[in-house]
């Protein structure tokens, strides 16, 4: 009776089951790749523009080679603004959709006392709701490289039920007042402005 007594502890001790974390699923799709891209606009010539998507398939990275705006004398409303619609055909895993939870923009400027450059970049997808945009401000006194970052207002998503996305970007700079001599334009070391997006996934 006394020998039992003693084992009894030892016995429920051993015998309770060790507990095992469950294995949590990854949250970005082992395949991602960039499908198609059409570019229209004043900032992109045909073959000055080019897109790619990192190994981590976290980031994309947007550069233009022909994106500048220029303001004062002897220029025209075509110089004061520039544009890009870009749109992106992605293919990547079931079961997963995507989002850009920053933009980082890099390029070169020269802005006088007065005077404001401003770059736009919105997202949205085909077949869905809601628009992400992004908003940067160049305020003049201020002359050499830049690198703008900025986060969402609003955070809309690819669709999900289906292994591709269309992701529409529609990036414009502007410049003003428009009498005053300013530029927007390529980085010198570069020769291209960049955008970078970071790009957030989940499971659908």
């Amino acid at each position: 009776m006394f020998l039992l007594y003693l084992l009894l502890p030892f016995t429920l001790t051993t015998a309770l089951p060790l507990e095992i974390s469950p294995l949590l699923p990854p949250v970005t799709p082992s395949r991602v790749r960039i499908v198609g891209v059409s570019l229209l606009g004043s900032g992109c010539p045909a073959g000055t523009a080019d897109v790619q998507i990192d190994a981590s398939k976290s980031l994309l990275e947007v550069t233009f080679s022909e994106y500048i705006i220029q303001t004062g004398p002897g220029t025209r409303a075509a110089d004061w603004r520039k544009n890009c619609k870009l749109t992106l055909n992605m293919e990547f895993d079931q079961g997963f959709q995507f989002s850009t939870l920053t933009t980082d923009m890099k390029g070169f400027a020269q802005i006088p006392q007065g005077a404001r450059g401003r770059c736009t970049n919105t997202f949205d997808f085909t077949g869905a709701t809601g628009q992400t945009g992004y908003a940067m401000d160049l305020v003049g006194p201020m002359e050499g490289p830049f690198d703008l970052k900025a986060e969402p207002d609003i955070v809309s998503w690819s669709p999900c039920g289906g292994q591709t996305a269309i992701m529409n970007m529609n990036t414009q700079c502007n410049i003003s007042p428009t009498q005053q001599q300013a530029l927007i334009a390529v980085d010198r070391i570069s020769g291209k402005i960049t955008v970078l997006i970071g790009i957030d996934w989940r499971r659908c």
